[in-house]
């Protein structure tokens, strides 16, 4: 009797470690690039920013997958892509390097631009963007450029417009404002949210009617993976007509 009641015990484990192996999520790594304030990543290596709130999102609302954001560099992402280090890329666009035969793109979620910013002083208008010759750029490593022809070589970035390199758009405003560097190129989003937070700036900076590019936010999907194609963009079809995302776009000026 005792023997039988083990046996049973034991199927009865095994069934319900079965049944919590098979529904357990599949874990999906999305590389995430420094790309304020859709992307922010603090000192101690942790995600956030809009990124945290859509993947919380698509978290909730399904069980099959588990999304996990990890850090992931500008210079660097393409090639660890290759690498699988990661198998999604957030708020991206294909034709920002990516390699076709290798990685789709979901539908388009999310719009925004860069624009430039440069320091106010009396009798400077908008005319200062007109022209980029003679004058100091500053931009973020590993990003590609509207005034470049969208061309990331630091190399040609150095000697045709004398590109300074900043390691966030926060640290680009800075060095306008330090007087570092000429025009820098800037999310329109995080500009906002940035004068929103230290209005004092505003009136310190002189802020383009010009864009440098209007950008299609999409996510980056490794073919033949799961989640397919076809998965996210019905999780970004929720999440576009979710409250979560009326929430973010009144937050943050973000545009869908």
């Amino acid at each position: 009797m005792k023997l039988l009641c083990f046996k049973l015990l034991f199927i009865l484990c095994i069934t319900l470690c079965n049944f919590s192996w098979a529904k357990a999520p599949l874990v999906v790594k999305v590389g995430a690039t420094e790309f304020p304030p859709y992307i922010i990543i603090t000192d101690t290596g942790e995600v956030t920013g809009i990124i945290g709130e859509t993947i919380e999102y698509m978290n909730t609302v399904q069980n099959d997958y588990k999304f996990v954001a990890i850090p992931a560099s500008a210079m660097r992402r393409h090639e660890n892509f290759k690498k699988k280090f990661f198998d999604l890329s957030f708020y991206d666009n294909i034709e920002w390097g990516w390699d076709k035969t290798q990685a789709d793109a979901s539908d388009v979620f999310m719009k925004g631009k860069e624009i430039y910013i440069a320091k106010a002083k009396p009798g400077r208008g908008q005319e200062y963007f007109t022209s980029f010759k003679k004058k100091t750029m500053v931009g973020m490593l590993g990003y590609h450029y509207g005034f470049a022809n969208f061309n990331s070589d630091p190399v040609f970035l150095r000697k045709n417009f004398n590109m300074q390199s900043s390691s966030s758009n926060e640290s680009s405003i800075k060095m306008i404002l330090y007087e570092r560097g000429d025009i820098a190129v800037v999310s329109d989003a995080y500009l906002n949210w940035y004068i929103n937070k230290y209005p004092e700036v505003r009136e310190k900076i002189l802020i383009s009617k010009k864009v440098d590019q209007n950008y299609l936010h999409t996510i980056i999907v490794r073919k033949d993976i799961r989640p397919t194609i076809a998965e996210i963009n019905k999780l970004l079809s929720m999440f576009r007509h979710s409250k979560e995302f009326k929430s973010i776009e009144q937050r943050y000026g973000v545009t869908p």
